[in-house]
């Protein structure tokens, strides 16, 4: 009984996300804030560890996917249409930042639906509810922690009036904005098992608010990290496994995924430090942030792009 226990703790790592979680919580509860060094080991560590790598298997999911709709795949054409990606929503972010940012932030809000609520039909209610629990999700995150927020947004959107003052405008009533899509993700969820009732791992949804609920106590960095590493990224590798183990990879183990990853999580890992040195050589007195978190999102979306169109054939 007790290597059963154990062994659905190693198949399900979301447990040590909230075990990682109170363990922070306690610590800062007996000695007060945590170290900058520890906060900041513990982002480094769940994004390096499960938040690039989950999106370093794109090429495997897309060969899989076309493997599935009869169609031949060209690693040199991914890698092509996703750099095409990338340039596009650059230009995009250099000429409106603003409308940019809101594209990111509501795509971000589907996919962490799409990834928090499996399984599941693609009708509307189901679509529209996973979409409202995404931007629940969101606004949860940012909204509990709007004082870390406000400083890091003024200097990506450079201070944008009208997107400034939308922020603000959210802070002021933040209880009610992220409680009020709370209570409409409930009703969605509920009129969706009306009309298309399906089984529902409630455990798993159980683990997601233990997740958030550790991230309240806590800094931003720590938050987002035991939510997008801990949680998003470790529960994509588990679907992106059951997809890829259905036929190409039918003996694939979990650890051989994680290391399927490593080529592209080290290029990724690469750009950011060669980014980093470039900046500390040649404009240390410029604000790097603005195009960190458009280099990080323009690497987001096509990710977006290529797990849309996993889920689509796994639901």
């Amino acid at each position: 009984m007790q290597t059963d226990r154990f062994h659905h703790i190693a198949t399900t790592p979301t447990y040590l996300t909230i075990a990682l979680g109170v363990v922070l919580v306690g610590w800062q509860a007996a000695a007060g804030a945590l170290p900058g060094l520890v906060q900041w080991l513990v982002f480094a560590g769940l994004l390096a560890g499960a938040g690039i790598p989950h999106g370093a298997l794109d090429h495997l999911i897309d060969r899989e996917t076309a493997t599935r709709q009869g169609k031949p795949f060209s690693l040199g054409y991914f890698l092509a249409r996703y750099v095409f990606t990338i340039a596009l929503f650059a230009l995009v972010w250099l000429i409106i930042p603003a409308f940019s940012l809101v594209v990111f932030l509501l795509c971000s809000a589907w996919h962490f639906g799409e990834t928090d609520i499996e399984c599941v039909p693609p009708t509307l209610t189901w679509t529209l509810t996973r979409f409202v629990a995404g931007g629940f999700v969101l606004s949860f995150l940012l909204l509990t922690h709007a004082g870390e927020v406000t400083p890091v947004l003024e200097r990506i959107v450079q201070n944008h009036t009208l997107t400034m003052r939308v922020w603000y405008g959210a802070v002021r009533g933040s209880w009610s904005v992220w409680l009020g899509l709370g209570l409409f993700t409930c009703f969605l969820f509920g009129a969706a098992m009306l009309f298309n009732p399906v089984p529902i791992n409630w455990p798993r949804l159980a683990r997601l608010v233990a997740v958030l609920g550790v991230g309240y106590w806590l800094s931003l960095p720590l938050a987002f990290a035991l939510y997008f590493g801990g949680w998003h990224s470790l529960s994509s590798f588990e679907t992106i496994y059951g997809y890829l183990k259905k036929t190409h990879y039918n003996t694939l183990t979990n650890r051989q995924l994680w290391l399927k990853s490593l080529p592209f999580t080290s290029l990724s890992l690469a750009s950011l430090t060669l980014f980093a040195w470039w900046w500390w050589q040649y404009t240390p007195r410029w604000d790097p942030l603005p195009l960190l978190f458009i280099f990080l999102s323009l690497i987001t979306l096509p990710h977006l792009s290529v797990m849309h169109g996993m889920n689509s054939r796994t639901d």
